[in-house]
Order: C-alpha cells, then sequence, then structure tokens
C-alpha cells in the first residue's frame, strides 16, 4: 500500500425547484471529468480513503470543459442563503453522517464560507473510512425559502488514502 492525499468529487444539476434531492457519487462512470473525477463509487482493491472534510461549491450548469469549470469556480447565487442543505453519507448502505446541516455546520465543525469564491469546507474531527470495494453514495437535501437558480453542485470528499502499490507485475 501506498498512503496519500486523495481529493475526490461528483456533480449533479440543482434545478430550480426549491425542494429536491441530489445524489452523488452512483452512475459516477456517466460523467466524465470535469463533472467528476472518479469512474465508480466503490474503490479498487488496496484503494481507500479517510476523509477528513468535505467541501462543496456551485457552477454554471454549462460547464463542459476544465476551462470552463476554472473560469466558473467562483460562480455562485445569493439565494443559497435562504436555503437549508443537508448531508448523508452512505457506506456500504448504512448512513455514516445524518442530516449535517451545511448552511450552519461549517461554523462549528469547520472553516466559514469563503465569501469571495463561495466555496465551503468542513472538516471533521474524527476521519470517517471509506474501504477498498465497498460502495459508498452521498445524498443533500436541498429546501428553499426563497427562489433557487439552477446550477451545478460539487461535492467533494477528501483526506488521506491509499493505492495499490505492488513494485511488481501480475
Amino acid at each position: 500500500m501506498q498512503g496519500t492525499t486523495r481529493y475526490i468529487y461528483d456533480s449533479q444539476d440543482q434545478t430550480a425547484t426549491t425542494n429536491q434531492t441530489l445524489t452523488f457519487f452512483t452512475n459516477v462512470s456517466q460523467r466524465q471529468f470535469p463533472l467528476a473525477n472518479i469512474n465508480n463509487n466503490r474503490f479498487e482493491v488496496g484503494e481507500s480513503l479517510a476523509i477528513t472534510g468535505i467541501s462543496y461549491f456551485w457552477r454554471a450548469t454549462s460547464v463542459t470543459t476544465l476551462a470552463d469549470t476554472i473560469q466558473t469556480s467562483a460562480e455562485g447565487t445569493t439565494a443559497q442563503y435562504t436555503n437549508t442543505f443537508t448531508l448523508d453519507l452512505y457506506i456500504g448502505n448504512q448512513r455514516v453522517i445524518k442530516s449535517l446541516d451545511l448552511n450552519y455546520s461549517r461554523v462549528g465543525i469547520g472553516e466559514a464560507q469563503d465569501p469571495a469564491t463561495l466555496s465551503n469546507v468542513l472538516r471533521f474531527e474524527t476521519p470517517i473510512v471509506i474501504p477498498p470495494q465497498v460502495e459508498f453514495y452521498a445524498t443533500v437535501r436541498i429546501t428553499s425559502s426563497g427562489n433557487v437558480d439552477a446550477k451545478k453542485m460539487y461535492l467533494c470528499l477528501f483526506g488521506q488514502g491509499t493505492l495499490l502499490n505492488t513494485k511488481s507485475t501480475f
């Protein structure tokens, strides 16, 4: 095994509907980079991730290239502030994060929102491990008391990971 730092992400279209649930990391093989940077919602043999934090952000739904992604990284909406975002994370069909409020938890758990980029980062006190060959996915429930703009929402998981390093051929 080789220790490493991992940062995985997936994206979903957030419609203008006021109440919706977005599911991340399922059917991820249907989204190519830069919409996702993994092609399966389970790690290969010898790979894992100890999640030490999550981040999430919004970009224009028209993002199709890496250049578009970089240029639109600061896009967001003022309507976000009237929305409620709650996260559930499942590993092997077991819920390991339950109804984490993404709007207000970031002040108590991790870092505040960066007003310049509208990116959000939450760092965990205890890592959550995704072992090899176990499916994982996350849901974000969005409710709103105001208008919701159609955007693409990205959910990112990061932390320490392992990669298979056999130092030989099979």
